[in-house]
């Protein structure tokens, strides 16, 4: 099949070196030469690559307000997104003004939870709401690693850094071309489409880290939607059921089974490998979740399955009720033994059905909790 039929998502650089070790000018280099690398790639493989990403150690977290400034300069310049990991929620409350200057200039990070303790929610989600008050948009470039150990992913804003060497990741968008191939030929079809766009995604990143001088680790297939490139519609289709009705969860059971059935014959893959339902990226999920049949608690229920899990959901602002919702999608990370995210956004004084403005993702419905 044409390779325009599926997008590289981005290709992610995973720096194991602090910021505060490279320092401005070696950040620059870095990224001067991952955007290089990237548009290069690009014109040569045919395949669209959607983003370059590259990945830091936060190293001393107080040194950084003083250098948000000058990374988003780098970001905005190069167009790279720039994240800085995790940062571990013990430090929450004496990084507060470091963090928002990183989260006002553009730079991603998560945050790291160490335990599970009511304490711990509460505090997170105490931070989560500081953060969505000064401006929603903020609450949208982190995230909260519910598993007590780094992920290495393509995917922000849970993507970490390494230790030891660079090494290099990849991701796709290819939603669309999935369903395409499942209305042709069924599930072996849906397999026979993730192998084939997945060693697409491999070539690419094995000529990105020869060129970058990192070891290639690996594809995260995880299938990730962009507005028309939706999810929801290959899950809905897949098991002809809609969400959340019963039966959609057996939609979302068949697309990870392919996933891991591809994953198996390419071999090298990383990260999640799962269907993800983030609610502002994709534009049929914005519309059914605006029919207000989904709460914000069905999509936590729905991490014990998939990376569905609660993703750029907007919600009424409830410290105890997002640190129970937190703490829930802990619980499934545990029973899966796999990482899982939060990406929430609460806010004062909205309503379910209302309409918040998120940036780059357009309006978002608020959703009952």
């Amino acid at each position: 099949m044409p390779s325009n039929e599926y997008k590289i998502r981005s290709i992610t650089l995973h720096d194991p070196r602090g910021v505060d070790s490279l320092g401005i000018g070696e950040l620059e280099s870095i990224t001067a030469r991952l955007r290089e690398v990237v548009d290069e790639v690009m014109s040569g493989s045919g395949v669209e690559i959607e983003s370059a990403r590259l990945v830091v150690e936060a190293g001393r977290i107080g040194d950084l307000e003083g250098l948000a400034g000058k990374l988003g300069e780098l970001a905005d310049e190069y167009q790279v997104l720039l994240s800085v990991g995790g940062i571990p929620s013990s430090v929450l409350d004496e990084s507060k003004v470091a963090l928002r200057s990183l989260l006002e200039n553009g730079i991603f990070f998560h945050v790291q939870v160490e335990e599970y303790s009511w304490d711990e929610a509460r505090k997170i989600s105490g931070f989560i709401h500081e953060m969505a008050d000064i401006d929603p948009v903020l609450a949208t470039r982190f995230g909260v690693n519910v598993y007590t150990s780094p992920v290495i992913t393509p995917y922000y804003p849970l993507a970490s850094p390494l230790t030891g060497e660079g090494a290099a990741t990849v991701s796709l968008t290819y939603p669309n071309y999935l369903l395409n191939a499942y209305r042709r030929g069924g599930y072996n079809g849906l397999v026979e489409a993730v192998v084939s766009a997945g060693e697409k995604a491999l070539e690419v990143l094995e000529e990105a880290s020869r060129l970058l001088g990192v070891k290639p680790l690996g594809v995260d297939l995880s299938v990730a939607p962009w507005m028309e490139e939706s999810t929801l519609g290959l899950v809905e289709y897949v098991v002809g059921v809609r969400m959340p009705e019963p039966g959609f969860l057996q939609g979302i059971y068949i697309v990870n089974r392919a996933l891991q059935d591809a994953s198996r014959v390419l071999g090298k893959t990383v990260g999640f490998n799962e269907v993800q339902l983030p609610v502002a990226e994709d534009l049929k999920l914005k519309a059914r979740v605006s029919e207000l049949n989904t709460k914000a608690r069905d999509l936590a229920r729905f991490s014990c399955l998939c990376l569905a899990g609660l993703d750029l959901a907007v919600v009424p602002a409830s410290r105890d009720a997002v640190a129970g919702l937190i703490l829930d999608v802990g619980a499934c990370s545990r029973a899966k033994d796999k990482p899982l995210g939060v990406r929430i956004i609460p806010l004062e004084d909205v309503e379910p059905g209302d309409k918040v403005w998120l940036g780059k993702f357009g309006d978002a419905p608020v959703i009952p909790i």
